[in-house]
């Protein structure tokens, strides 16, 4: 899935920060100028003061903390007590707590070493590790606080070959570009040949191959979408927003965000998959059916029609063109995202 002579390059400190803050929490994840600081005169807070890194902590079979520092300030030899991981973390400034059990680490290796082959590609290993961690966390030798809210079911490595055949099929290129204060401020630009991902490249590389730019995503759009297929290969799938806009919408639950976005061209997708039609389709039907539930009262009524509705799913699923064109059945997929989002929305 990844070469292992895959290019990672085009990108400075700011750019990387401002692409890692989109997901992880207590990354700086904008990038400040002196007229946003003029709106908004907050200072960021010292790295000191912001938790960071995990605290680990090694027990033994009594729960007898042997050892304990912080990744990213060193030892910790005041921890004496790991029954309250969410105190420790407040108290060590720690955005997560690993409670490893005496011995976790050479069982993981272990397990490691029993079920990877030689033959195995990156991707395939780090599909094992994360197994094997799994196991280990279900028996209680790896402790992790916060606890995941959902566990998210660790797919075969056949699985994740077909998902990333209709993600970045062989041939071609994937481009997410990001704008802040009329400036292209951060990218990935993705290649996939002989089946695997062969380069990762940043902004820098990206106005390289473009040249001058607007300053609008946009316009700009189509010049990346054009720059990048004739320095790289075509483009299967471009996303295209400012920077703000997509980080607030991949911290939105409510449905109907991302289509209200498209719909308002705060979020430009081009070329757009069929599979992402289908998303954003599945998002205005869900956003539809909440609203019409609020309306009444409460009343499901598209509920009403779920044996219609199971009929006509299960006779498109029969076309078999569509299902071997993307490699997975996407009425299933759709299925899945809507349950899962419900279990979310049932738990906030």
């Amino acid at each position: 899935m990844i070469s292992p002579d895959v290019r990672i390059e085009g990108w400075d400190q700011h750019s990387w920060t401002l692409l890692m803050g989109l997901f992880a929490p207590g990354v700086v994840d904008r990038m400040r100028t002196p007229e946003r600081e003029e709106d908004d005169p907050t200072p960021e807070p010292a790295a000191g003061e912001r938790p960071d890194g995990a605290l680990v902590i090694v027990v033994d079979e009594h729960e007898e903390v042997l050892a304990a520092f912080h990744t990213s300030r060193g030892r910790a030899d005041e921890v004496t007590d790991a029954s309250d991981p969410e105190t420790l973390a407040e108290r060590f400034g720690a955005r997560r707590v690993l409670i490893l059990r005496e011995g976790a680490l050479e069982e993981l290796v272990e397990r490691l070493a029993l079920r990877i082959r030689p033959e195995d590609g990156y991707g395939t290993q780090w599909l094992t590790l994360l197994k094997a961690l799994r196991e280990l966390t279900a028996a209680a030798r790896i402790r992790i606080w916060p606890t995941p809210q959902k566990v998210v079911p660790i797919p075969s490595p056949a699985t994740v070959r077909r998902a990333l055949d209709l993600l970045l099929p062989d041939g071609r290129a994937i481009v997410f570009a990001l704008w802040h204060a009329q400036e292209l401020a951060t990218a990935v630009v993705l290649r996939r040949r002989e089946g695997l991902i062969d380069l990762v490249a940043g902004p820098d590389l990206l106005r390289e191959w473009a040249g001058p730019l607007g300053g609008d995503f946009r316009r700009d759009y189509r010049v990346l979408v054009d720059a990048v297929t004739r320095s790289v290969a075509p483009v299967h799938l471009g996303l295209f927003a400012e920077a703000e806009s997509l980080r607030r919408l991949l911290r939105r639950p409510d449905p109907g965000a991302w289509a209200a976005a498209a719909a308002t061209r705060d979020l430009l997708i081009h070329p757009m998959p069929p599979y992402v039609a289908v998303a954003l389709g599945a998002d205005v039907a869900n956003s539809a059916a909440r609203g019409a539930a609020a309306l009444l009262g409460g009343l499901d009524l598209f509920g009403a029609f779920r044996p219609v509705l199971g009929y006509v799913r299960s006779r498109v699923s029969e076309v078999s063109s569509l299902t071997a064109t993307l490699g997975f059945n996407p009425l299933d997929a759709l299925a899945q995202n809507l349950r899962q989002r419900d279990d979310r929305d049932t738990k906030d």
